[in-house]
């Protein structure tokens, strides 16, 4: 192993890996009835309470509301990003694992019993890419100048 190699961390057979937290991601944040969803359906109610509250209350002055408008402004922008997050990770697991399933469709292997050789292969083309991304070439003049692959004639 050359100094600019990480080593890879053994994570077991490919059966054991990270699917059960995919899974879990993919129907937390696509479930309505998650406890996401229902924490952000509460927080919710308690910005409208609170705004309402305040707008009733003429003892509080208006500093203290554009305080708390300003607030309730940034904590919904958050609210919007974390959901945009959350559809990104979505969409990156659905991409992952339609790349996994074509890979093992056309490869002839099976998440059971992966072929050394091709996973040789494969890290190694990882690796190839990883290197030329951070040499700072962009992604599709990585993916246009790679290789054929070395399993196939």
């Amino acid at each position: 192993m050359t100094a600019g190699e990480i080593r890879r961390p053994a994570i077991g057979p490919i059966s054991e890996s990270a699917s059960p937290s995919i899974h879990h991601a993919w129907t937390v944040f696509g479930d309505p009835s998650s406890d996401f969803a229902q924490r952000d359906r509460q927080e919710d109610y308690a910005i409208a309470d609170v705004t309402a509250a305040l707008a009733d209350d003429h003892e509080v002055s208006p500093r203290t509301q554009a305080a708390v408008e300003r607030l309730v402004q940034r904590h919904r922008l958050i609210a919007e990003e974390l959901t945009r997050q959350r559809r990104l990770l979505q969409e990156w697991i659905l991409s992952q694992l339609t790349y996994k399933a074509l890979y093992f469709q056309y490869s002839g292997q099976s998440p059971e019993a992966p072929s050394v050789e091709l996973m040789r292969e494969k890290d190694m083309v990882r690796r190839r890419i990883s290197e030329q991304l951070s040499a700072g070439r962009d992604y599709l003049s990585v993916l246009e100048d790679q290789s054929r692959s070395l399993s196939r004639p």
